[in-house]
């Protein structure tokens, strides 16, 4: 008999009996004159605590075992349970939080158990048992070993530990399919995710099976799945927990897993039960309810009178070796091939049936154990390794720094902290935080004349206008003297342009300016004796002397600040500014030859950087440019731009054939590991290719060439070469065509505005209007705003022209509102390179004052990425037009990566639920997230706005949920401006 049938049967049979056993125990209590009570004794409580929120599978799974184990209890304990919502607010303010929610709520309450189920919640627990909990038994559960091994304290705990192993499910895999000999693993790239990973990995390894092991956490979500639909029938995957995908994007458990398993072409495995249903195929599966059972019935024990410290803790009681009946279907996998005693779920039911007893085979405990002691011991001896290998790159790295002429300076821009090396505090004579530097306090270090032009040339540099920051100041030594510094850096931005740090490098320039001011004290010296020159002859040759002599010195110093100019700090490659030289010396001596330019960047180098740390990601860049000159054959150049660029120029071509095959030992090159200290890394670089003189006469059309071609090599799948064709011009050609028409779409009165109803679901009327450009040319006719907002972004256009759409649509309203339509809003969407000019407040109010329309029947629409990219310029502007009763709308929401604590901080009053959630909310998970986001906006005091309403079903489920207002195709198209009031007419009308 299989389990799933099994268990329904005895569920059957347990109804049947309760159903007798009722009626007799009433009958027998209606007949019997007496009643016998035992004495009543006062519930006991108990507290669950869970590490994450609710609605997160895991704790829903554990929370549900300990809820089913308690309630079947004789004597049926209260039941409180508080969620930390750990892993969404992992920080002390949520820990200080939760305490003192704790502590209010149950100051009166006598608490005689608490159940934990994961880290932060026993930590917690074990943390603050004694001041708030009564000093009550902890019973724990979803620990692995090493964290119950780290419990400082185990006096009065028992509880369930979860051992992940996936030996178990690789065995059944091979018994299923003994073909297999490779195995993909998915996890993420979080702290936890990767440290499942390789425990998993590691542990299949051990087997010694031969099994080829593919990790698969540098995969998006798309090439995951694509990865999974071609794999050859001798693979499987191997699924444990995700949340995130390479790109960082968050991901939904569910949807992932379901997705990944209609896409696979081979079986899809898994570590936890809650994928079973969601495209798990099956294997021996840690079952967060069977820990969350076993945890209650532990609970049980202690509360009918047992210590915690005599319950041994239990390490074999949370698996489930389960498949899916579907997913065998799907693979065609007969019944008779899975292991023995395998539990079978989604299998139909059949009568005729014969019911067996599965026989599962146990592990023997000792031989797990000392398998465990070995890995344990592998890790200790891995982790030892790593940290002496640790030591011995920072001892490096110190005495570079320390024996360097320059000074090493960096500032965390999220932090504002700046370092300094050894250097600067050898030059200047102070001890470490002795003037706050890192905190800024070495700007009153600078002499008073000094100051403004580093800041405003630090600034310039921040806000794009130059390439790198470079200036030239005086810094107070700790004697008093004050010394000169020439300083230079570059920021480091991530994919929005948001800082991310900012380093650089200062060279201590005293000598040289004493040799200038020599110098120009000689040069002063010989104009003022020039009239004596006759008589002071002599004198006028010992200046000279001297002057030869100041030259020379400043020739020296010249050269030697060359070299630093012309070369990259971190690799020792030339740079950018060499690079020009280089080609304008080749193009003016090469006339008639022929060369390439390769421009090289590495495909998601900012995720290494984020995920390893800049000095990994900075070792990373010198062995590239390590790997470079390996592959040079002696006619090629190498170049670093700053970041992860590198520029190659190979000189004296024959051919196009010599290019491609430079380029493909290039792309080959890469395929090969690169080695840092204890870590192995492999990665990938996009390659555009340019030509000389195919493809530009001069270093700038190369470097611009050979950049565009870069990019289309990255959207062509990253890790190949493309090299540049008049083709990728035709682009940027339509571009410069659509921005020429553009710039006379306003005076040529080509742009029109139609406007799209908002309704108020609650009383069925119309609430206003948004209003959405057109753009009909006389040369290009109808283009897609989608076509020309972008451009017009890029070229600043969008500030005249979002003005005209604020007035029109501002004019608009109070036109209709004047022909007897009162209380009718406009919504109008607004640019972000408009909210950053400083007059964008006094240009909103003075629209307002132009048309007569009064503020509260205005809203601007704001979009996630907006609010995320600028937050800090943006914010206070938005406030203030709030603040005058302008409604600020948050559009597209669900579809950005706003988390709810920022959401709170943005100056908003509606949230307007993107239209990808409307079209889907006929399934659950989306009919819920919907529903999720009303409540949220509800909570938050805002309005909520359904877009993209198009059917009546849509219409209401969103009644249902109390949304505020909606539009859409079902309400109404984009109606021209000359058209609405006739609409109106006829709705009142209708």
């Amino acid at each position: 008999m299989n389990g799933s049938v099994r268990m329904g049967v005895d569920k059957i049979h347990l109804r049947l009996l309760k159903s007798l056993l009722l009626p007799l125990f009433i009958l027998l209590c209606t007949t019997e004159g007496t009643h016998a009570y035992a004495e009543e004794l006062p519930a006991q409580n108990v507290l669950v605590l869970h590490s994450y929120q609710k609605g997160f599978a895991w704790s829903d799974e554990q929370s549900a075992g300990i809820e089913e184990r308690l309630k079947s209890a004789a004597a049926l304990p209260v039941i409180y349970t508080e969620y930390m919502d750990w892993k969404r607010y992992p920080n002390q303010e949520n820990l200080e939080h939760f305490y003192e929610t704790i502590k209010f709520k149950y100051q009166n309450i006598r608490i005689d158990a608490v159940l934990t189920t994961d880290d932060a919640a026993l930590s917690f627990a074990m943390k603050y048992r004694g001041e708030i909990l009564d000093n009550a038994p902890i019973i724990f559960s979803g620990v692995n070993e090493l964290g119950v091994a780290g419990i400082p304290d185990t006096h009065n705990i028992t509880g369930v530990i979860e051992k992940i192993d996936p030996t178990r499910t690789i065995q059944m895999a091979l018994e299923i399919n003994p073909s297999v000999k490779k195995v993909y693993v998915v996890f993420d790239n979080s702290e936890s995710g990767l440290s499942t990973g390789k425990m998993v990995m590691d542990q299949i390894d051990a087997l010694n099976l031969g099994l080829e092991i593919f990790p698969m956490n540098r995969f998006s979500i798309e090439q995951i799945k694509a990865t999974a639909s071609a794999l050859s029938p001798d693979s499987i995957v191997l699924m444990t927990t995700y949340y995130s995908d390479s790109t960082g994007r968050i991901v939904e458990f569910d949807r992932f897993s379901s997705e990944l398993g209609k896409s696979s072409s081979v079986p899809v495995y898994h570590i936890y039960d809650f994928g079973l249903n969601h495209g798990a195929f099956g294997g021996s599966l840690i079952s967060g309810r069977i820990q969350g059972q076993t945890s209650a019935e532990l609970a049980l024990r202690i509360l009918q009178g047992e210590s915690a410290d005599n319950i041994p803790v239990v390490t074999d009681s949370n698996v489930r070796n389960v498949f899916d009946y579907n997913e065998l279907q799907h693979f065609s996998v007969p019944l008779d091939k899975l292991p023995e005693g395998s539990e079978i779920i989604n299998k139909p039911f059949s009568f005729y049936q014969t019911y067996k007893v599965l026989v599962l085979s146990i592990i023997a405990a000792f031989a797990v154990l000392l398998t465990f002691i070995f890995v344990l011991l592998f890790y200790v001896q891995l982790v030892k390794r790593i940290r002496s290998n640790l030591e011995k790159s920072n001892e490096r790295f110190s005495l570079a720094t320390y024996g360097a002429d320059a000074v090493i300076w960096d500032v965390d821009m999220s932090t504002m902290i700046y370092y300094f090396s050894d250097s600067w505090y050898e030059l200047l004579g102070y001890e470490r935080d002795e003037v706050n530097e890192t905190r800024g306090g070495w700007r009153d270090l600078l002499h008073p004349e000094d100051a403004e032009q580093e800041d405003r040339l630090r600034t310039q540099h921040l806000e794009g206008r130059s390439s790198y920051y470079y200036a030239e100041y005086r810094m107070r030594s700790k004697s008093g003297e004050y010394k000169w510094f020439q300083a230079r850096g570059k920021v480091l931005r991530n994919a929005d342009g948001g800082y991310i740090r900012f380093a650089g490098s200062m060279v201590d320039v005293t000598d040289r300016k004493g040799y200038e001011s020599k110098l120009q004290m000689s040069y002063q010296e010989l104009e003022s004796t020039y009239e004596e020159l006759t008589a002071l002859q002599d004198e006028l040759l010992e200046q000279y002397n001297k002057v030869v002599e100041n030259q020379a010195l400043l020739q020296t110093s010249e050269e030697k600040y060359r070299l630093l100019a012309y070369n990259d700090v971190l690799s020792g490659l030339p740079n950018r500014l060499s690079l020009s030289e280089e080609l304008k010396k080749f193009i003016q001596e090469h006339s008639g030859g022929h060369a390439a330019l390769f421009f090289l960047d590495i495909d998601n180098f900012k995720y290494i950087n984020d995920s390893m740390g800049h000095t990994f990601g900075d070792e990373l860049l010198v062995k590239v440019g390590e790997r470079l000159l390996e592959l040079s054959d002696g006619r090629s150049k190498h170049f670093r731009f700053g970041g992860d660029e590198f520029v190659i120029l190979f000189k004296d071509v024959d051919g196009y054939s010599e290019v491609i095959r430079y380029a493909d030992s290039l792309v080959q090159g890469f395929k090969e590991p690169f080695q840092l200290s204890a870590s192995v890394v492999h990665i990938s670089a996009s390659i555009g290719i340019a030509q000389y003189p195919e493809n530009g006469v001069n270093a700038e059309e190369l470097l611009k060439n050979a950049d565009i071609a870069m990019y289309k090599a990255k959207e062509a799948g990253k890790g190949i070469y493309v090299i540049y064709g008049r083709e990728m011009q035709q682009h940027f050609d339509e571009r410069m065509i659509i921005e020429m028409h553009l710039r006379n779409a306003i005076s040529n009165n080509e742009l029109s505005l139609h406007y799209q109803p908002l309704v108020d679901i609650g009383s069925n009327e119309i609430w206003g209007f948004e209003a959405l450009i057109r753009w009909n040319n006389p040369v290009l006719g109808f283009v897609s705003p989608l076509s020309f907002i972008k451009i017009a972004e890029d070229c600043r256009l969008i500030v005249p022209i979002g003005e005209w759409v604020l007035r029109t649509a501002c004019q608009f309203i109070k036109d209709l509102q004047s022909q007897g339509y009162a209380g009718y809003h406009i919504s109008v969407n607004i640019s972000v390179i408009q909210l950053m000019l400083d007059d964008f407040t006094n240009m909103v109010l003075t629209v307002l004052r132009d048309t007569g329309l009064a503020p509260e029947y205005l809203e601007l629409e704001i979009t996630e990425s907006i609010f995320m990219e600028s937050f800090e310029a943006i914010s206070s502007k938005l406030e203030a037009l709030k603040e005058k009763g302008i409604g600020i709308a948050l559009d597209d929401f669900g579809t950005g990566y706003s988390s709810l604590s920022y959401l709170k901080q943005l100056p908003i009053t509606t949230l307007k639920i993107d239209k990808s959630f409307i079209d889907s909310i006929d399934t659950p998970n989306n009919m819920s997230l919907a529903s999720s986001i009303v409540t949220i906006g509800h909570d938050m005091g805002l309005n909520v706005t359904a877009e993209g309403v198009e059917t009546p079903e849509q219409l209401a489920f969103l009644e249902r949920t109390s949304c505020d207002k909606i539009q859409g195709y079902y309400i109404s198209r984009p109606i021209p401006e000359k058209e609405v009031a006739g609409w109106v007419a006829g709705r009142r009308a209708g």
